[in-house]
């Protein structure tokens, strides 16, 4: 009977404590629920205030437009002084974050240029315009395989305009790395999608001359000054293949394309040293 009455005791027993668990599980749900709505409160909170007004989104396009009249005009402080401001009413844009990026780079502050560049592709992954700009920077840093990571990002944008300018960039990054035949390819796609486009064919040929292909060089040089006549990396570069295959008056027509127009005073000086030997 005792045994019955143990078994009876804990069954009456269950039904209190399942109460017990039942409401001390209620407590904690509600607890959470508590803490979820604080913090979701929070985050609202945060996020009402970090985005930017529509009158301050007005403003920054404001800046913005500003700021690129004055690129236009090639007033690059002036420039730079709005697209700041276009930048503290709208931190997200990435217009006048991309702008920074290329008027840092061009004052030669590198790693200023790669903080507003990666700045804009956080606010949109698919900016291959950042993409290419940002590895161009690399390039300048000598740091090929940052920059053929970048292009590469580029190109990955089925719906980025300007590939040519990506695939050239990449093709020069892979010959800096002695890499010539992924240089040439890449090269040649750039061609494929602009066939006139004397930068990939000025790459192509610097591709040839290491590979002992100077008439397949020359050719490439030539193709790029035709297209753009004032093109003086091209005629340097033409001359000097032109000097090395013993065509000694060719290249000093070159020669003296280089020593009146180069802005470049020390290869301007060494292309003139040229002419006064090749006159003997």
């Amino acid at each position: 009977m005792s045994v019955n009455l143990s078994i009876n005791f804990r069954k009456e027993a269950c039904p209190a404590r399942r109460i017990r668990t039942s409401y001390a599980h209620s407590c904690r749900a509600g607890l959470c629920l508590q803490m979820f709505c604080a913090l979701l409160l929070v985050f609202l909170t945060v996020s009402c205030a970090s985005a930017p007004s529509q009158e301050n989104m007005g403003q920054s396009e404001a800046h913005n437009k500003l700021g690129y009249s004055y690129l236009n005009t090639g007033n690059l402080n002036d420039a730079f002084v709005e697209f700041q401001k276009s930048i503290e009413m709208n931190p997200r844009n990435k217009e006048a974050l991309y702008y920074l990026g290329y008027i840092s780079h061009r004052f030669g502050k590198h790693s200023d240029a790669v903080t507003y560049y990666k700045r804009a592709l956080a606010v949109d992954p698919n900016y291959s315009e950042a993409s290419n700009s940002l590895g161009v920077v690399y390039s300048d840093m000598e740091n090929w395989d940052e920059a053929i990571a970048n292009f590469q990002v580029a190109l990955s944008n089925s719906v980025y305009r300007t590939p040519a300018w990506a695939y050239s960039n990449m093709g020069y990054a892979y010959y800096r790395k002695g890499l010539y035949d992924q240089a040439e390819s890449a090269v040649r796609e750039a061609l494929i999608r602009n066939p006139v486009f004397p930068r990939a064919n000025y790459i192509l040929g610097l591709i040839y001359v290491k590979l002992n292909r100077e008439d397949d060089a020359i050719d490439e040089f030539k193709k790029a000054i035709g297209i753009q006549p004032d093109y003086i990396d091209a005629h340097w570069e033409l001359a000097l293949a032109y000097l090395k295959t013993d065509r000694n008056a060719k290249a000093l027509k070159h020669f003296k394309v280089v020593a009146e127009k180069d802005e470049n005073t020390s290869r301007s000086r060494e292309a003139a040293q040229y002419i006064e030997q090749l006159k003997y």
